[in-house]
């Protein structure tokens, strides 16, 4: 169904759609809270994990992973939300100040509402399986189909949530995905094309994409918390300098993105061979190099010169 709408009714679809899901996700996240809190045995329950079998670690400086890691991975998981190209097209799309204003304020509470409700499930969790759970991708789909925490109705629904999660997740990508290779992709090599043409191509990509993407799911490369804090680095590392500093700095160019893109993914694929790798997260020193290698880059080469930009910086201004 996430394949049909989103071939056929391309960004507008996407937008309704997810508008929708997110409500949902948004309940789920309260029920899957309150459910798994009361099966715990209430809120004070989450310093009782600490005297469980491995719970300690949880509750200890540098207990586990070290905790310049740990920040590494949280970072990784949420400064995605702010450089996420899936995102910033909505924003883009949104008319006028006040609305992109009223925008981030409702994105900013829902995102931290969310979190506040999810974040700290898997702690109440080990109260739940005081055995443990050795996949953290497990954690969720356990607490609804265990059968003792949530009732069947409500399994369903926090499942019918999932499943939202998903698609809400996968149509932005695809619709992202499909434009910029029809645009800056396959557009560069067009002399000329109609409206009408493109549209036609780009939703020939998303089915396209829709179809390898369906493949590397039966066989998916790693679990969903490794992906998402490798995805989160990969646009930190990447996009972060360029969003940035391309919003508030007028010295950037197209070398410098490009430098910029190509030294923080070098250094995320050369970081975990480092004596270092183990103590810092890859996140840190690919962001700050590729910042580095923005600026350096921008001050050597000259200014883009557009008379849209020129005029955006100089209301800036």
């Amino acid at each position: 169904m996430w394949f049909i709408y989103t071939v056929l009714g391309g960004f507008i679809s996407v937008v309704k759609t997810d508008t929708v899901q997110g409500g949902v996700m948004i309940i789920a996240a309260i029920l899957l809270f309150i459910g798994t809190v009361d099966k715990a045995g209430g809120i004070g329950s989450f310093f009782e994990v600490k005297d469980q079998s491995g719970g300690a670690e949880l509750f200890t400086w540098n207990g586990g992973i070290a905790f310049p890691v740990l920040l590494g991975v949280v970072l990784a998981s949420t400064i995605k939300f702010l450089v996420e190209p899936r995102q910033l097209f909505r924003f883009y799309a949104l008319e006028g100040k006040y609305a992109v204003r009223k925008g981030i304020w409702v994105s900013t509470l829902s995102f931290a509402l969310v979190y506040s409700f999810l974040v700290p499930i898997g702690i109440y969790a080990r109260r739940i399986f005081p055995e443990g759970i050795s996949d953290s991708d497990r954690v969720v789909p356990l607490l609804i189909t265990s059968g003792e925490v949530f009732s069947d109705g409500v399994s369903a629904f926090l499942l019918v949530a999932m499943v939202a999660a998903v698609m809400s997740s996968i149509d932005s990508v695809l619709v992202v995905m499909a434009s910029t290779t029809e645009r800056d992709i396959i557009g560069m090599l067009k002399k000329s094309t109609s409206e009408k043409s493109a549209i036609k191509s780009t939703r020939s990509y998303v089915a396209l994409f829709a179809l390898i993407t369906m493949l590397l799911a039966l066989n998916p490369p790693g679990g969903i918390v490794t992906l998402t804090a490798l995805s989160g680095t990969l646009y930190a590392a990447c996009f972060f300098p360029t969003i940035i500093l391309g919003l508030y700095w007028r010295k950037g160019n197209g070398s410098a993105v490009l430098s910029s893109f190509s030294a923080g993914l070098a250094v995320l694929l050369i970081w975990k061979y480092t004596p270092f790798n183990m103590i810092i997260h890859q996140i840190f020193p690919a962001m700050l190099f590729s910042l580095f290698v923005y600026v350096l880059v921008s001050l050597r080469t000259p200014e883009y010169q557009n008379k849209k930009v020129n005029q955006f910086f100089s209301k800036v201004k």
